[in-house]
């Protein structure tokens, strides 16, 4: 009679039953290991060590003066994600759009400015906010838009300065459209109490004269181009292009006059082909000609009263105040 297998041999060739036999152990076994680890509470909403309300904003504000204003805005959505109940909130998402508009993404700026403006409708931010929606827009050339703008802040705003401000830039909105007259009773507008009323007055006298400006007409140009080729362009001032077309038509015309006298029809019709497209050209240049003189007249207008009355949007500093300079100061 054989004896019985002892336990070890059994556990030794039977593969299935020891690895039953070890798994089971694995699992009873206490292992300090295996054991569960609490985890930090809120690990996505705690800001790294040191990185501090205070601390965030004042590198932020380091970012914008040294005109780093992409890095900047960084910095203030990382404020707002970590500190959301912060009383500087304002603030920061203000100077979100700041930076925005002097990086010169004037499209996310306006969209900033209209975030705070909804968001903290009765802040100071909020009320500035509106005023650089106008800005935002002027800097697209979305002059129309801006002044619409500017009609709901004097519609709406109780705060006597940023309805003067309104006023003003209401007033260029229109100067950009060269509705001169129109700019100038917007200008008007501004109240004697506004720091900047002597300088709307005087802007007002100065768009008066955008009704006399020396301009050129371009029907009388391309009647006298038509007339005699180079003289309109002659009339826009403009001596080296009204002999040049002159010459081009004058030799083509003459030319063609000449094969007609021998009978040379066929280079007589070539020439008066292409001495069609001279004449044709001689006019369309004068009558060009005298809307780009305009234009230049207008343009450097613009140019000069900018210089001596535009208002410049500063960097954002504390303590909110507006001046001559839109001092928005925090």
């Amino acid at each position: 009679m054989l004896p019985a297998p002892s336990l070890l041999h059994v556990l030794f060739t039977h593969d299935r039953l020891l690895l039953y036999v070890m798994s089971l152990l694995l699992i009873l076994w206490p292992n300090p290991l295996l054991r569960a680890q609490p985890l930090s509470p809120h690990p996505s909403t705690t800001p790294l060590e040191g990185l501090t309300a205070d601390r965030l904003l004042t590198f932020a504000d380091r970012l914008m003066r040294e005109k780093e204003y992409f890095r900047a805005i960084t910095e203030y959505q990382r404020f707002l994600f970590y500190y959301p109940h912060d009383q500087r909130s304002a603030m920061a998402s203000f100077r979100i759009g700041l930076a925005f508009y002097r990086g010169q993404d004037y499209s996310r700026a306006l969209y900033t400015f209209r975030q705070v403006t909804q968001r903290y409708a009765e802040t100071p931010y909020g009320k500035q906010a509106w005023l650089w929606q106008g800005e935002s827009l002027m800097q697209q050339a979305n002059y129309s838009e801006a002044e619409r703008i500017y009609n709901a802040i004097i519609r709406q705003q109780a705060d006597t300065t940023i309805t003067q401000f309104a006023h003003y830039q209401r007033g260029w909105s229109l100067l950009y459209r060269r509705q001169w007259e129109q700019a100038a009773a917007a200008f008007r507008l501004v109240s004697q109490e506004s720091s900047f009323y002597n300088a709307a007055q005087r802007l007002a006298d100065e768009t008066g004269k955008g009704l006399q400006l020396p301009k050129k007409s371009p029907a009388l140009a391309g009647i006298l181009s038509a007339i005699l080729p180079g003289s309109g362009q002659l009339y826009n001032g403009r001596p080296g292009d009204a002999l040049l077309s002159f010459l081009l038509n004058g030799v083509f015309i003459i030319g063609a006059l000449q094969a007609v006298e021998q009978g040379e029809l066929a280079i007589a019709g070539v020439l008066g082909f292409f001495e069609a497209g001279w004449y044709t050209g001689n006019v369309y240049s004068a009558v060009n000609g005298a809307h780009k003189h305009n234009r230049h007249v207008e343009t450097t207008f613009l140019g000069n009263l900018e210089d001596r009355f535009r208002l410049h949007l500063p960097e954002a500093r504390r303590s909110p105040t507006l001046g001559i300079r839109l001092g928005f100061r925090f």
